[in-house]
């Protein structure tokens, strides 16, 4: 299992005037990645870059795999340039060496044969669903943005997508979408729906509250010093006691997460 390792930037794409794309060439060979888990990203280069000290959690996007311009392969990481860690990533040029630790955490579990599988993002959440949208191809992805502006491209045949502004899709929550469709889905089949999403914090609680007639996995995001557990910063509240989100999760079972009011 890798842990630490560096890596070089290969391109930082600009999306939109948060969203950004970064990907980078491993120094080494990198072990099998499950959707949902994450990576720890700092620069490792000197100046002010060593400001913030701690590293930050990012889910990774995509794996390209390895080939003679790149024998270790590539990692794609989508970022939301929302602080001072992330806009100092955003400003890297090509060719800048990152200090990486993973992969970290657990994934999305298997689906199994006699279960449908559903998935849902919302904003950047998208990049933790992206690989499975790459593992189970053609299966529904509901996916919810701000504005067209905020959309990642992403091929997937059976997408539907709503906007708060209805710039694209429907106007209004992407939940109001997937709650159509499993209502849809009930008149046919009766069998087991396991839903996988990645999105805000407000999306989960709205989801624990709608009662979904699904199995429904989380990939919780939140800030964290470590991610191996050793700091205990991202504790979060479940059935059982207190958890990590770095080492138990960060996907979690919806209704084992204590949500609160």
């Amino acid at each position: 299992m890798n842990r630490l390792f560096t890596a070089d930037i290969v391109t930082n794409e600009q999306l939109d005037n948060r969203y950004f794309a970064l990907q980078v060439t491993p120094n080494v060979a990198i072990c099998e990645t499950l959707a949902g888990q994450f990576f720890m990203l700092k620069s490792g280069e000197f100046g002010e870059y060593t400001d913030p000290l701690l590293l930050r959690p990012f889910s990774l996007a995509s794996f390209i795999h390895p080939d003679d311009t790149y024998p270790n392969g590539l990692l794609m990481f989508l970022i939301d340039a929302v602080g001072k860690g992330t806009n100092i990533l955003k400003r890297l040029p090509v060719g800048t060496r990152l200090n990486i630790i993973g992969p970290l955490g657990r994934g999305f579990p298997p689906v199994a044969d006699d279960e449908r599988l559903l998935i849902a993002a919302g904003g950047i959440g998208i990049a933790s669903v992206l690989g499975l949208n790459k593992m189970y191809h053609g299966v529904p992805l509901f996916y919810g943005v701000r504005s067209r502006g905020q959309m990642i491209e992403c091929t997937n045949s059976n997408i539907q997508v709503a906007s708060d502004d209805g710039s694209i899709g429907d106007k209004g929550s992407v939940l109001a979408l997937l709650e159509r469709h499993i209502s849809q889905l009930r008149q046919s089949y009766s069998g087991k729906i396991k839903i996988y999403a990645c999105g805000p914090h407000g999306m989960y609680k709205a989801m624990f509250k709608m009662n979904l007639d699904a199995d429904v996995y989380v990939a919780l995001e939140t800030p964290m010093a470590c991610g191996v557990g050793t700091c205990l910063g991202c504790a979060v509240e479940t059935t059982s006691g207190l958890q990590m989100v770095c080492k138990d999760g960060p996907v979690f079972n919806l209704k084992d997460i204590i949500w609160g009011g």
